[in-house]
């Protein structure tokens, strides 16, 4: 008998006006309370879907820099902090 061990997060982000952004589901296994584990997997599979010639090529890489700007930023506040949930910088 084989157990899966499954687990389900699911996310959204709104802007300052409460508005949704966007909002997903992530699936997989996970060893960290609160799934946090299972979070940077989603993170790091999505971040290989990207590629900066799309941006380029809609003639918007200055988006592109700002999301990468934002993320280091964010990753910055999370190494600095043992508690960090998604305060905006």
């Amino acid at each position: 008998m084989k157990i899966d061990q499954i687990k389900t997060v699911n996310f959204h982000m709104e802007n300052n006006k409460g508005e949704l952004i966007v909002k997903g589901q992530l699936n997989g296994e996970s060893d960290i309370p609160f799934h946090d584990d299972l979070k940077f997997k989603g993170i790091i599979a999505l971040l290989n879907s990207i590629d900066k010639k799309n941006f380029s090529e809609a003639e918007n890489e200055n988006k592109f820099d700002q999301y990468v700007k934002e993320m280091e930023e964010i990753i910055n506040e999370i190494k600095k902090y043992s508690h960090f949930q998604g305060n905006r910088i």
